[in-house]
C-alpha cells in the first residue's frame, strides 16, 4: 500500500513518492487512445484556441487570460442553460428505482404543476432542476441544484432547494430509514413554511402516471431567461 506523507505544515501528499511507487503503471501502451490526439476541441464561433505551445495554465499570458475571461462570460450565456437542459434530457429513458415515473418525468411533472398554478418562471425552473442531481448525487442533491442555480435565483428559492429533500422526508413517515420530523430543527426559519408548502404541493405529488406533463422543450425559453440573468457572482465553498 502506498503511504502518503502528510506534513503538519502543508497537509499535502508526497506525489513524487506516489509516482515512484511500483503500484503505478509506467507503461501505458496498453491504453487505447480516444482518437483525439492532436485534435483540439471545437470552439464557439469568433473565439480562438490557445497556442499549441501552451501545456499548462501557468504558462498563459495576462492577455490570454483576459481573452479567456471575455470568452467565458459569453460562453456561459450561450452554454450554461443548454448544458443544464442536456443533463436533464440525458435521463429521459433512465429507469426508475421503484416509482412508476422516473426522475426525468418527476422533474417535468413538478415544473408542469408549478406552471399550472401560475408560478413565476424562476420557481418553475427551480422545480424543473430540483432533482437534477438525484441519481448522481443522491445524498446531497438539494445542494446540487441549489448550487447550480445560486447566482440566478432568490434567497428564498435557494434555501428551498437546499433543504427540500429533508422536508420531503416529512411525507415519508412510513419509511423507517428516514426521520419524518427532521425538518422541525428549521421551524421558525423565514422560509420554513414556503419550503414545506412547496414540497407538499409539488415535490411529493409529482409521481403520477396519469398527470399530463409538458415536454422539456416547453420550459427551454424559461431556463434560458433565468440563466442569462446577471450573475450574483457568489462562489460557494464547502
Amino acid at each position: 500500500m502506498v503511504q502518503f506523507d502528510f506534513s503538519s505544515e502543508t497537509m499535502q501528499p508526497n506525489f513524487d513518492e506516489f509516482l515512484d511507487s511500483p503500484s503505478v503503471p509506467k507503461d501505458v501502451s496498453f491504453l487505447q487512445s480516444d482518437g483525439l490526439l492532436h485534435q483540439p476541441s471545437s470552439v464557439l464561433p469568433a473565439y480562438e484556441h490557445l497556442p499549441e505551445s501552451r501545456t499548462a495554465m501557468e504558462e498563459l499570458t495576462p492577455g490570454e487570460w483576459n481573452d479567456l475571461n471575455l470568452y467565458r462570460a459569453r460562453y456561459n450565456q450561450e452554454q450554461q442553460a443548454r448544458q443544464a437542459l442536456d443533463m436533464l434530457a440525458a435521463s429521459k429513458d433512465s429507469p426508475s428505482y421503484g416509482f412508476r415515473v422516473n426522475n426525468y418525468r418527476h422533474c417535468l411533472q413538478c415544473a408542469t404543476m408549478l406552471y399550472q398554478d401560475g408560478a413565476d418562471e424562476e420557481t418553475i425552473v427551480c422545480g424543473l432542476f430540483h432533482d437534477l442531481g438525484f441519481i448522481v448525487c443522491p445524498d446531497n442533491h438539494g445542494e446540487f441544484s441549489a448550487t447550480l442555480l445560486a447566482n440566478y435565483i432568490s434567497e428564498k428559492n435557494h434555501w428551498m432547494l437546499r433543504h427540500h429533500a429533508l422536508f420531503l422526508d416529512h411525507h415519508a413517515s412510513g419509511n423507517l430509514q428516514l426521520d419524518a420530523n427532521a425538518r422541525e430543527s428549521y421551524r421558525g426559519h423565514p422560509y420554513f413554511e414556503y419550503t414545506a408548502e412547496w414540497v407538499a404541493r409539488y415535490d411529493q405529488t409529482a409521481i403520477q402516471t396519469q398527470y399530463e406533463t409538458a415536454p422539456l422543450e416547453f420550459f427551454e425559453s424559461m431556463v434560458y431567461r433565468v440563466f442569462t440573468r446577471p450573475s450574483k457572482g457568489v462562489k460557494i465553498h464547502y
